[in-house]
Order: C-alpha cells, then structure tokens, then sequence
C-alpha cells in the first residue's frame, strides 16, 4: 500500500491553476523538521503535494504560507524532459488534507453555554419495552 502522513507547515502560498477543462489543481509543499545527528540540530525536508478538483479549492480557500496542516496521499514519482534532458520528480498527491490545530487553534467566540433541556420522550410503567 502506498500512503503517507505528513504534518509540517506550508513553505508558501499555495499555487492554484485550471486545466484547459477547467479542473482545478493546487501545488504546495510542506515542510517537515526534525532533529538530525548528535548535536540535535534541527533539519527541515520540503514535500511537495499536488490535489486536484474540489479538493484542490478548499486547500486554496483554507491553506495559507506558514499554515500548519496534515496531508494524507500516496507518494508518485514522475517523469518529464525539460531542455532536452530527463527529469524525475516526486511528490504527494493527496486524498485528504487538514488544518492542524495542535499548535495554533482554530479561532472561535465562546458563548456562555444555555444548559440543554430533556427532550427525550418520557415513558410510564406501560412502555412497550
């Protein structure tokens, strides 16, 4: 099975564009860090994402530069010529993709909470049960 979890932080804003069909297709990458050798020194990798369709819209209505987030895709690497020469390139293509909310909660107004009333059906001793 090919499918992969990354929660990291958005590089950039996320570049949204259409096919000549008119589907949308989102590419952004996320950074993930993480600490490396014995002096713990943190290193950040880049993964590169791509959604397509309705997916692609909400990531662009949603997700913005420095963004923390959640991707959840398949990993594809794919092949291209440019200037003559091969190139290879890998990325996520995600299935689904979130906000992540662990470090910087999503904004809300807090009400006084109105204490809810018993609207379940109340029953004798004849109840068919």
């Amino acid at each position: 099975m090919n499918n992969m979890t990354i929660v990291g932080n958005l590089g950039q804003e996320p570049e949204l564009r259409f096919t000549q069909a008119g589907k949308a297709v989102i590419s952004f990458s996320v950074g993930t860090t993480h600490l490396k050798g014995a002096d713990k020194q943190k290193e950040t990798t880049w993964h590169e994402c791509v959604a397509f369709g309705e997916e692609a819209e909400n990531i662009a209505a949603s997700f913005h530069k420095g963004s923390r987030v959640i991707v959840i895709g398949r990993l594809e690497r794919t092949s291209y010529e440019k200037n003559g020469q091969k190139q290879h390139r890998t990325q996520i293509v995600v299935n689904e993709a979130a906000l992540s909310v662990r470090y910087d909660p999503a904004t809300s107004e807090k009400g006084e909470r109105t204490p809810q009333t018993n609207t379940a059906p109340q029953y004798g001793d004849d109840a068919p049960f």
